[in-house]
């Protein structure tokens, strides 16, 4: 995949920091060997393997199953090792062929090997590799859409662990994953850093008297703030550290900003205190985050105070939780970011099927690898159409996954606050 795919009238504009990018991510182009350098091949069937240079395999991957099987068996391991190396080379580790991953493992002890992830539903039962006979090789092939992305483990005699062969991964709210992404992937540019204009990060605690808790707050200003006086838009995030910690808001925003997709706003990233009660139609949380939180942000902080300028996202249960907020406040939240929302959870599609029709923006997603996420918001989704919300709905191949919701949150930004009529990438 290449940046230039995230170009579209803003190419002159966006060139310099491509540029940069290529730099920074090592991007490489593979080249054939010179007919001159291929000797000693080796032939079964329609498969061809360079023995003595491993840079040119041709044919499937299960022409190469079929030639190890054909390879006598002193050299079976080392047809295997060059096809490691070579697939590396290439597409990366998982193999990718068309719309297929192949996953790949290698150790000599006899071990069982099973594969976990977003498209098994994190279940390893009856997801094991084969071991091809002869080798220290494990294998298993799944087919997907050209553009998913998953996050994966491997399981090895019980073991969950990241894949060896495989360098990239995703933080998640248990630890590191692994991750695969299919040829047609657009990874997304504005998570990385970049010499551009940086925002300031400040954390502090706000206590309530609604609730009598006290949180962790973060909030973000935009470059150049302290040394202006105008009033910015504003928008609240739920689960406010791993937001800025896993989700990489920061990063975004700086990067929107930088490229003048959206203006400059102002970020508020709230803990909870105890994330199942608060977020599970906590309506006293809620009076506590709208007549308390949001006045005191308002009065420390240069913000519009109108509704259309301020926005409330979330995940999973602070999707829930904003899709709810915005209902009940639509006079305080003009915009709501909902990233696989759990609405299956509760009564929220009949309070949205019994409400008159809001001046509200929302922007909601869903990944069709969490189907009963997917489901429900697929169910919200054809109640606000048919009453005609102004609602931004996507859906993609993916799973529950921060590398989804981190990837996308710049559709709701510029959703709700564009400075262009396109995006940074052809996702919009």
């Amino acid at each position: 995949m290449v940046l230039s795919q995230k170009l579209n009238q803003n190419i002159l504009r966006f060139l310099p920091i491509l540029l940069f990018s290529l730099i920074v991510l090592n991007i490489s182009s593979c080249t054939t060997a010179p007919e001159s350098q291929i000797y000693e091949l080796y032939e079964t069937d329609d498969f061809s393997v360079l023995r003595a240079d491993p840079e040119l395999f041709t044919g499937s991957f299960n022409d190469f199953i079929t030639s190890v099987y054909q390879t006598p068996a002193d050299q079976k391991q080392a047809l295997v090792d060059s096809f490691l190396q070579w697939a590396d080379s290439t597409t990366g580790i998982p193999y990718i062929e068309d719309t297929t991953a192949y996953f790949l493992y290698v150790n000599g002890s006899n071990p069982q090997v099973a594969v976990a992830g977003d498209f098994t539903g994190w279940d390893p039962e009856n997801q094991n590799l084969t071991n091809l006979s002869g080798t220290n090789l494990y294998y298993a092939g799944y087919q997907f859409e050209n553009d998913a992305r998953q996050d994966y483990k491997l399981v090895v005699n019980g073991n969950w662990i990241l894949d060896p062969l495989n360098p990239t991964t995703c933080s998640g709210g248990y630890g590191p994953n692994s991750e695969l992404s299919m040829a047609g992937y657009i990874q997304p540019p504005e998570i990385e850093t970049y010499a551009i204009p940086h925002g300031s990060l400040f954390s502090t605690t706000f206590s309530d008297t609604t609730q009598g808790r006290t949180r962790t707050v973060r909030i973000y200003t935009p470059p150049g703030y302290s040394e202006g006086a105008e009033s910015y838009r504003s928008i609240y995030f739920h689960d406010g550290s791993e937001q800025v910690d896993l989700g990489f808001a920061e990063n975004v925003l700086d990067f929107l900003i930088s490229q003048e997709l959206i203006p400059p706003i102002i970020a508020i990233f709230v803990d909870p205190t105890d994330r199942m009660e608060e977020y599970s139609y906590d309506y006293d949380f809620m009076d506590m985050f709208v007549n308390e939180l949001v006045p005191w942000i308002d009065g420390q902080y240069r913000t519009m105070p109108e509704a259309e300028n301020r926005a409330v996202a979330g995940v999973s249960l602070g999707g829930l939780s904003s899709l709810l907020f915005t209902l009940r406040h639509p006079d305080v939240f003009g915009n709501c970011g909902a990233y696989s929302p759990a609405i299956w959870f509760g009564d929220l599609i009949d309070q949205y099927e019994a409400s008159e029709v809001l001046t509200v923006r929302i922007y909601m997603d869903a990944g069709t690898y969490e189907p009963s996420i997917y489901n429900s918001a697929l169910s919200l989704q054809g109640i606000l159409d048919d009453e005609q919300w102004n609602l931004n709905w996507k859906v993609w191949h993916e799973g529950h996954s921060w590398g989804a919701w981190r990837a996308h949150l710049d559709d709701a930004l510029t959703y709700f606050w564009p400075m262009e009529t396109s995006g940074i990438d052809d996702r919009y």
